[in-house]
């Protein structure tokens, strides 16, 4: 890959970072200098002592790094000076263009805490000996983080191989930002040696370079992203499909540890400020919208945009397995292993756990539960649960009659989602408590990856309701396949069981998987509507999108039964969060309960809910009818035996990431998956 000559800089920028005592860099000198990855040092780091009769160093003031157009909910206390006041010092609130700059400032001794500094620029720097430590999670984010393209160049995820060759993009190196555009470039299938990186010096000069029309693309995140964007120019990935291909996105709270060690005190006290800022915002942020803009230095509007973008977690949530507890280590060793593998850092560390210590975040105190003998749950006001359009259940009846609502006791609020992989993220940013049919595939990539979600019970079982249909032009059945398919593209999601269906049907089949070329969709509409163009061979979608496909003159190249002769089991399931199912779990077993009682009465006799169902779904009649023909939804005793929740799904769930291992779509799968199955609330059903 081209480089600029500052990359050259790094080693010396961070020697004098680290310690060149006639050449100390500053946070100005460094500023607009952010550079790659600092080597490695032979030069051992001295342990930090705190002295013995005294338990914390005396601290005139604090210096904070953050980001300016970067809206977080802490920035009300920013504003209203909480933070001096709880820490009893001036806190100098000091802005930063990059992670990098941060990383530098805090070895140079400039900058004590880094709030929300990137998670790529931190692991970077500890992979190259920083004395840093990651004390908290600040945001989590994933459009509010990205890289748009000028519009001139016609660059979209379909051509960006052809459109992109030869040209210049605009962005942070060694960031998470940077991160990203190495995976979203190897994913859309750009070379990486046909394209000029050119270094980043902030936000605003990232919407001057596309402006310039000199670079074909700009990354940036904040209001930069949106100005970018307003101005003309085009997503090539939206932040939903990246996440899609394995990026999680996050910054975090950082330090050194020779601060952390001299200032325990100090950590914990920022913490909770910052714990208790979050709180506020989550429960209400409206009041605080004006104050946040202010101190991010942007409009009401842009801030509300951004917002709308991001999630702030608690302390029990940073400290569970998706956050502090496995998944931000996880994540740092994944992203410096891409690094090594795209030669931008010789060799990345064997594990990243000695640099997360959760001791000061473990001070704090966290939001309190009112729990009586009586009272053996956490107060629920309502429950959002997620579920599909054009996805005819059993259950729709019990939701359209709120029957929900009525047995639990509060608002039952029913959000469509796209995919069961935007479920899964979902719930983990807590915007929805329980998802009704996600995929089970989703739910095994994510579980795998981390994820603290929980199965807890079988939603519906189908084959060719989910299925791939090929446009009429190119000919293709199952038996020619593998020469009708050769060098065409296929539409289809990624990461559900779709895509499983698609890998092992073409396997099946002998089509070459490196033959075709996968494009990401954007949901069932737009399958048909991919269709349509005849721009693609085939498209994989499910509910009315097969049936509109096949309306419209397309063939299934395997039907649902030849599918699963070949071993592919085909359901959807009912999931939540262990921190959800282990705070509500009278919900859980009341959720399933209603859900149990409409299965019954549709097995029963499904004639009289027919039309219900449809109106739920969105879909007329003759289409539901369609679709629930090739549906089953399981009862209680069914679904805990062996043929379900007794073993067979956990055992599905082994093969199918066993499966995406083999197909190089995942690095490894889990040695067993039982752990991510709980019957418990199921049992308690009558």
């Amino acid at each position: 890959m081209k480089r600029l000559l500052v990359l050259l800089l790094v080693v010396g920028l961070v020697a004098a970072a680290c310690g060149d005592d006639e050449a100390e860099v500053t946070p100005d000198e460094i500023g607009d200098e952010v550079t790659t990855t600092p080597e490695e040092s032979d030069e051992a780091e001295p342990t930090p002592t705190a002295p013995e009769e005294e338990a914390e160093v005396t601290l005139d003031e604090l210096n904070v790094a953050y980001f300016l157009e970067w809206p977080t909910a802490n920035q009300v206390a920013q504003a209203e000076k909480t933070y001096d006041q709880a820490l009893g010092v001036t806190v100098n609130w000091i802005p930063f263009a990059s992670g990098g700059d941060m990383a530098q400032a805090m070895e140079a001794g400039d900058i004590d805490i880094s709030y929300s500094q990137g998670l790529t620029p931190f692991a970077n720097f500890v992979t190259g000996g920083a004395d840093l430590v990651l004390v908290g999670v600040a945001v989590a984010y994933a459009d509010a983080d990205n890289c748009v393209a000028h519009p001139d160049y016609g660059v979209t995820k379909e051509n960006a191989a052809e459109t992109l060759a030869g040209q210049s993009i605009y962005t942070p190196l060694g960031n998470v930002t940077h991160f990203k555009l190495l995976k979203m470039l190897e994913h859309l299938g750009v070379e990486l040696d046909s394209v000029e990186l050119i270094q980043s010096e902030g936000g605003p000069a990232a919407v001057a370079a596309l402006d310039t029309g000199n670079v074909a693309m700009a990354c940036a995140f904040g209001g930069a992203v949106n100005a970018m964007i307003a101005n003309g120019g085009n997503l090539v990935m939206t932040g939903t499909e990246q996440e899609a291909i394995g990026i999680r996105v996050f910054d975090i709270i950082s330090t050194t540890g020779t601060f952390a060690a001299e200032h325990p005190d100090v950590i914990t006290a920022f913490l909770q400020v910052t714990e208790d800022a979050n709180r506020a915002y989550n429960d209400d942020r409206e009041p605080f919208i004006d104050t946040i803009a202010g101190a991010a230095g942007m409009d009401r509007a842009s801030t509300i945009a951004l917002l709308d973008a991001f999630s702030f977690p608690e302390k029990d949530a940073q400290l569970s397995d998706a956050w502090l507890g496995g998944t931000v280590q996880s994540v740092m060793k994944e992203q410096m292993d891409f690094f090594v593998e795209q030669g931008e850092i010789d060799s990345a560390l064997a594990d990243y756990s000695q640099f997360v210590d959760t001791s000061f975040l473990e001070g704090v105190t966290a939001r309190e539960v009112a729990m009586t003998d009586a009272t053996p749950e956490m107060t629920l006001d309502e429950l959002n649960v997620a579920y599909f359009l054009e996805w005819p259940t059993a259950n729709q009846v019990a939701q359209a009659e709120k029957t929900y609502d009525q047995a639990l006791g509060v608002t039952v609020n029913w959000i469509p989602f796209a995919s069961g992989g935007d479920m899964a993220q979902a719930m983990e940013a807590g915007d929805i408590d329980i998802s009704y049919s996600q995929g089970l595939t989703p739910f095994a990539n994510f579980v795998t990856g981390g994820a603290d979600l929980v199965l807890v019970g079988v939603a519906v079982a189908y084959a060719d309701a989910d299925n791939c249909v090929a446009h009429p032009d190119y000919g293709v059945t199952k038996e020619n396949a593998a020469e009708t398919l050769a060098g065409q593209s296929i539409y289809t999601p990624l990461g559900n069981v779709t895509h499983f269906k698609l890998l092992k049907m073409l396997e099946h089949l002998g089509v070459e998987l490196d033959s075709v070329e996968l494009i990401q969709s954007e949901g069932g509409p737009a399958a048909v509507a991919a269709l349509d163009t005849g721009n693609v061979a085939m498209a994989c979608a499910f509910g009315g999108a097969v049936n509109a496909m096949i309306a419209n003159g397309g063939n299934l190249v395997m039907t649902g039964t030849e599918q699963e002769a070949i071993g592919i089991r085909v359901f959807d399931i009912i999931s939540t969060t262990g921190t959800f199912a282990a705070e509500h779990p009278d919900v859980i077993t009341a959720f399933l309960q209603v859900t149990e009682d409409a299965n019954r009465a549709y097995n029963d006799d499904r004639e009289p809910f027919i039309d219900t169902i449809a109106g739920a779904a969105g879909m007329d009649r003759a289409s539901t009818i369609a679709l629930l023909d090739a549906f089953s939804f399981p009862e209680k005793d069914a679904q805990l035996s062996d043929a379900w929740l007794g073993g067979t799904v956990q055992s599905v769930m082994k093969e199918q990431m066993d499966f995406f291992v083999e197909q190089g779509e995942i690095d490894s799968a889990l040695a067993d998956y039982s752990q991510f199955v709980d019957t418990s609330f199921l049992e308690g059903v009558d």
